[in-house]
């Protein structure tokens, strides 16, 4: 499909716009075009599809009424009302399809912890603590059964029989009739958290303390399907295709056997009389547990440097192995719902997100301001954390939906906006942009630049920033909504000064050198320089690491720049006299990390050293320089003078003066045979002048002697002495 002609404008803009920002610098985009990329930003009444796409969601409205500190459960009658669970009170709220908020029932226990409808409609529920399941008809609670347990976790009818799970203990009740029951599990874990029956008959149950996943057959047969290495599973939902659905969560800030969503068990016991209808497989009364239900546990704050609580949604289709086919290590799912044929909801906390999963691919569904979606019952979503009741509605739709927080590595200035999709008429898409300097969004971040429409919209209209935001509002035209396949952010970093790391002088002497070709390290020097003094190394070029060798007279310098923008760095040297505030030029343009050059074109002394590297062949026009110095280099071309110092009895006194370097090695030679190391009169050579006495053999005593003396520099004399 062409795009609306607006659209094709906003794409010739956009790119003029990317063009005039590349003259000076590569720009960078910053694409957004997929589930995975959308689903990182909130979505208030916009959803991210399977495909990666952004659509406006089914309208959502907020009843009033329902003024709750806690709601535990929800279930949707044939006729549209909702009813509600809540602790606190023991109130079951009734929502009408209209949005009209009354009471119910109210049962004695303080908690209403479960619900579910009879195949006559008839509505049950479950009160804890107490373990007292109740029949409510016209408003009037009457008990139906007693477990014997604490809690009353989950109800479920499958056919004409209803299924009971318990928490303290752990086990699972069928009731065939009023007070007629019996338990058909006892599980080593201690609270068996919610059941699910599906269309063929079989009856699914989930367990906290292991994160167990059971299946009862239509036979009563029952076996454990799935052993997750989650903590509880906290739901389980199936489709009309007989796909089962199950989420298992974990949180490090629960308790060994604590329910994620249940308060701590108490500390105390008293035992209360045995069950009603209890047909003689538990007969023996039980210890039991007075307990006050407190609220469900929120989803914790993440510990730092610790997962905290994960999630993970395991798909049971058919004969195929189970399989994760959703996870994360920052949500807890607290709610499955709205199955269909390929997919299911599911409620998380502690970011308030909705997510659609299928069997390949998730997408985010809306994103709640209440941080805790706890509660998915048809059309009916209800949260935790702050307590709100939600229904989907049909009709016209708006939505906003806010881009994750793009870090573009350092202040950058914001080029063109661009998005792919469809706008059908009479439907708007608008934008809105900020940017700002914090990783998350403060104060110090621009306010949101006013809404434009998406399709006017060719340049981001925000400060320069390190890290950026866009935003879209969709408006339906009726049942039309704006569809967004695709959104590209245009932004350029702003020029980073390469940094010198180090630059120092090597030894006298010292070089490097590259071996083109594996042979001898022979290297010739270069002519001076025609606009300049100094000779330099010149050999072939290899890819090679350089190796460090020796040649007279010459000097390295060596250094380490870095450029975090990649760019390309020259870097040119300069000298001064140490004393001297002129700087001479020594070397422009090079490109390597060192530079050898022949120091003997200089007198002799101490001189410093200036590196400036720069990168305006990447940023023409915008360059960005940094400079660095050395420590005083001494430059010594002059060789020791050796001299004849006296006799004393049979020994030759000889002494060495350097005019600037110490005197590190003095030997001599009779007759140019080997040459002997003399150790001077003080045992060390480190000083520029030295003294040194020889003491020749007898037969050695009229011959040829040659001494030889080298400083600190690798300056070299010789002189020939007559023996005494």
């Amino acid at each position: 499909m062409r795009p609306p002609l607006p659209l094709r404008v906003t794409a010739v803009l956009a790119a003029a716009l990317l063009s005039r920002v590349a003259g000076a610098a590569t720009a960078k985009i910053w694409t957004s075009d997929s589930t995975g990329d959308f689903s990182a930003g909130e979505a208030r009444g916009v959803a991210v599809t399977v495909d990666g796409e952004l659509v406006l969601s089914r309208a959502l409205e907020r009843i009033e009424g329902v003024g709750e500190a806690v709601l535990y459960d929800a279930v949707t009658a044939k006729g549209g009302d909702v009813f509600v669970a809540t602790g606190e009170a023991g109130r079951i709220l009734r929502v009408s399809a209209s949005g009209k908020v009354e009471t119910f029932a109210t049962l004695v226990e303080k908690q209403v912890t479960s619900l579910a409808l009879g195949p006559d409609g008839t509505l049950y529920a479950g009160g804890s603590p107490g373990g007292k399941v109740y029949r409510i008809e016209a408003g009037k609670p009457s008990l139906f059964y007693d477990t014997k347990a604490q809690y009353v976790w989950a109800l479920a009818f499958s056919g004409p029989s209803l299924f009971v799970a318990t928490g303290l203990p752990g086990e699972i009740h069928r009731i065939d009739a009023p007070g007629s029951g019996r338990r058909i599990h006892a599980s080593t874990e201690p609270h068996v958290r919610t059941l699910h029956a599906t269309t063929a008959g079989d009856l699914w149950a989930g367990t906290s303390g292991s994160g167990l996943v059971l299946k009862i057959d239509r036979a009563g047969t029952l076996a454990t399907v799935y052993d997750s290495s989650k903590t509880e599973v906290t739901a389980i939902e199936s489709g009309p295709d007989g796909r089962v659905w199950a989420a298992v969560s974990s949180s490090e800030a629960t308790s060994a056997g604590e329910p994620i969503s249940a308060p701590p068990p108490p500390p105390s016991r008293t035992p209360r009389p045995g069950a009603t209808g209890d047909t003689g497989d538990d007969k023996e009364k039980k210890p039991e547990v007075t307990v006050t239900v407190g609220a469900p546990r929120m989803a914790p704050a993440r510990p730092p440097g610790r997962g905290g609580y994960s999630s993970e949604i395991v798909l049971f289709d058919g004969d195929e192995p189970p399989r994760a086919v959703w996870s994360s290590s920052e949500e807890m799912v607290f709610d499955l719902g709205d199955a269909d044929a390929s997919s299911v909801l599911a409620g998380t906390g502690p970011k308030g997100r909705l997510y659609r999963v299928s069997r390949d691919t998730w997408s985010l569904d809306r994103t709640f301001d209440e941080k805790q979606v706890s509660i998915v019952a048809g059309d009916a979503i209800a949260t935790n954390g702050a307590s709100a009741f939600y229904r989907m509605r049909n009709g016209a739709r708006t939505g906003e939906y806010v881009a994750a927080v793009k870090d573009t590595g350092r202040t950058s200035a914001f080029g063109a906006f661009r998005f792919e999709g469809d706008v059908p008429q009479g439907a708007k898409l608008e934008v809105g942009f900020r940017s700002g300097e914090s990783a998350s969004p403060d104060t110090t971040w621009s306010a949101w630049s006013a809404f434009r429409d998406a399709a006017d919209a060719a340049k981001i209209s925000a400060p320069p920033g390190r890290y950026l935001q866009w935003k879209l509002r969709m408006s339906s035209a009726g049942d039309r909504s704006p569809t967004v396949r695709r959104v590209e952010a245009a932004y350029r970093n702003r020029n980073a000064a390469p940094v010198i790391e180090a630059f120092f002088a090597m030894g006298p002497s010292e070089v490097f050198a590259r071996s083109a070709g594996g042979g001898s390290n022979v290297f010739e020097t270069t002519a001076p320089d025609e606009k300049g003094i100094f000779t330099s190394l010149d050999e072939a070029k290899s890819e090679s690491p350089p190796r460090k060798l020796l040649r007279k007279g010459y000097r390295t310098l060596t250094w380490k720049v870095t450029d975090s923008d990649g760019d390309l760095v020259d870097s040119s040297l300069e000298f001064r006299p140490l004393g001297s505030t002129r700087w001479i030029p020594l070397k422009s343009d090079v490109r390597d990390s060192f530079y050898s050059f022949d120091t003997s074109a200089l007198p002799d002394g101490e001189y410093v050293f200036r590196l400036t590297s720069s990168d305006a062949e990447s940023n023409p026009g915008e360059e960005k320089k940094s400079s660095r110095e050395s420590s005083p280099v001494r430059i010594d071309n002059t060789p020791p003078v050796i001299r004849r110092a006296g006799s004393e009895g049979k020994a030759l006194r000889i002494e060495v003066v350097d005019s600037s370097s110490p005197v590190t090695e003095v030997e001599y030679s009779v007759n140019a045979r080997e040459w002997v190391t003399l150790v001077p009169d003080d045992g060390l050579s480190d000083s520029p002048k030295e003294s040194y006495s020889i003491t020749l053999k007898p037969e050695d005593r009229t011959g040829y002697l040659l001494v030889r003396a080298t400083d600190a520099a690798h300056n070299v004399a010789a002189a020939s002495f007559s023996a005494p």
